[in-house]
């Protein structure tokens, strides 16, 4: 699967994308989002998704003290 870039973006593989760390990741997912590549931003997620900590953890709410 080869995702064509428009613009400046760059032409990435899944493979070129899987190569990638976590954080290095996670940064290529924010720029996608924020430029609209959404065939880049899905790939991003569905790795991600598939690594043990690809995702960090969801904020904890604080509890209430009465």
């Amino acid at each position: 699967m080869s995702l064509v870039g428009r613009g400046r973006i760059a032409k990435w593989s899944r493979e070129q994308i899987d190569k990638l760390t976590t954080p290095e990741l996670r940064a290529l997912l924010d720029n996608a989002r924020r430029l609209k590549e959404t065939e880049v931003a899905e790939v991003c997620n569905s790795i991600l998704d598939a690594r043990p900590r690809g995702h960090p953890p969801a904020p904890r709410r604080k509890a209430v003290r009465k």
